[in-house]
């Protein structure tokens, strides 16, 4: 095994060529097993190298099944079985429980926020430039994940999936810890007026993740977005763990859609994943 640090908050580890970045002020691991995977240790090949897994961007799904099973032997965590979302770019927030556990995994359902107090079971959200973020409630030993691009940004899917983490488990975001996952980051996420115009109308502070790079082009900060979002609701500042990780400049860890997609050739899927140890 080889560690080292990736950034200032995560630790990226090697087990038989998979690595894993972790990040250590979010939990004890042995109450939480999380982590951010990489495209590095899997089988696939072409532009779903190496490590992808997503079984909607046209890969083998052979290839995807053993890459979920590597990933799951490096992270000591049943991923193959992982619980998720058919993810929408939407605010619905699913919330897992014994009652609607699918056993052998998949999604749970349409939507863009998962929360649970179940033990022992993997939450995965997939992502290729888009930020995951993850919760995790200490007091109520209570966690959640958000995939937030900047259609779920504008629509706050990080603070309603806090929040319901609140009306489920009495979570309270003074006392949550966050951590804002790997995503295309200011230097590289450039877009267009409808997007600085829902931006604008939406949030009061707009202009300050938003810098104006040509008469109709911005650079966009999700990461900061949501960082703004979660503060406004609570969530200390010295609870929220900023990975500062570009999935374009870092191309060499994690897939970027922006920058490696073209027509109808996609790329893979990297994976956030948490699971309460029992």
């Amino acid at each position: 095994m080889k560690t080292k640090k990736l950034g200032a908050e995560a630790v990226l580890t090697q087990r038989a060529g998979v690595a894993t970045a972790t990040f250590p002020r979010l939990a004890d691991p042995k109450v939480l097993n999380h982590g951010i995977s990489t495209r590095l240790g899997g089988v696939s090949r072409g532009p779903r190298g190496s490590l992808n897994l997503s079984f909607k961007v046209k890969d083998d799904p052979l290839c995807v099944e053993e890459n979920r099973a590597l990933l799951s032997q490096a992270a000591g965590a049943p991923l193959h079985r992982a619980v998720g979302l058919d993810q929408v770019h939407g605010d619905k927030v699913l919330k897992l429980e014994a009652s609607n556990h699918p056993k052998e995994g998949g999604a749970l359902g349409e939507g863009d926020g998962i929360i649970t107090a179940e033990t022992d079971v993997p939450l995965l959200l997939l992502v290729a430039d888009c930020l995951p973020v993850l919760f995790f409630d200490p007091m109520h030993r209570a966690i959640g994940m958000a995939h937030a691009g900047w259609r779920g940004t504008v629509n706050h899917v990080a603070a309603k999936t806090l929040l319901a983490m609140g009306d489920a488990y009495g979570t309270r975001p003074e006392e949550v810890r966050a951590v804002l996952g790997p995503c295309i980051g200011p230097c590289c996420y450039e877009v267009g007026p409808d997007v600085q115009d829902e931006f604008a109308r939406v949030f009061p502070w707009a202009p300050e993740v938003l810098e104006k790079t040509s008469r109709d082009h911005w650079k966009l900060d999700i990461a900061g977005a949501n960082r703004r979002q979660l503060l406004e609701i609570g969530v200390q500042e010295g609870n929220l763990i900023d990975s500062g990780l570009c999935t374009i400049g870092q191309i060499g860890l994690f897939y970027s859609h922006r920058a490696e997609a073209s027509g109808d050739n996609p790329t893979g899927r990297f994976g956030a994943f948490m699971m309460l140890n029992g």
